[in-house]
């Protein structure tokens, strides 16, 4: 499965246009975009680039909720904790 994930985001990186377009689809696969997406990156399978696709979108929503939540915490202790991290004058 990982050797197939990377070949799905080297495909991407290679033609994201060609790749967004198949996932519009939804499907009823453009034979336009099929044969583009053949010629670039032979080697993925066309029927599972939107499964992989999809799945390394969800992987940079996790991470990016994680850095939120991260970030949005360490605001949290420095408002509660603001006399003690700055001393007053």
């Amino acid at each position: 499965m990982a050797g197939t994930f990377t070949d799905a985001l080297k495909c991407f990186v290679k033609c994201p246009v060609c790749t967004w377009r198949l996932m519009r689809s939804l499907g009823s696969h453009d034979q336009e975009t099929v044969e583009l997406i053949k010629e670039n990156c032979p080697e993925v399978d066309i029927e599972n680039l939107g499964y992989y696709f999809g799945l390394f979108q969800a992987m940079i929503f996790l991470i990016l909720c994680v850095m939120a939540y991260l970030f949005f915490n360490a605001l949290r202790f420095v408002l509660l904790h603001r006399e003690l991290l700055i001393p007053p004058l």
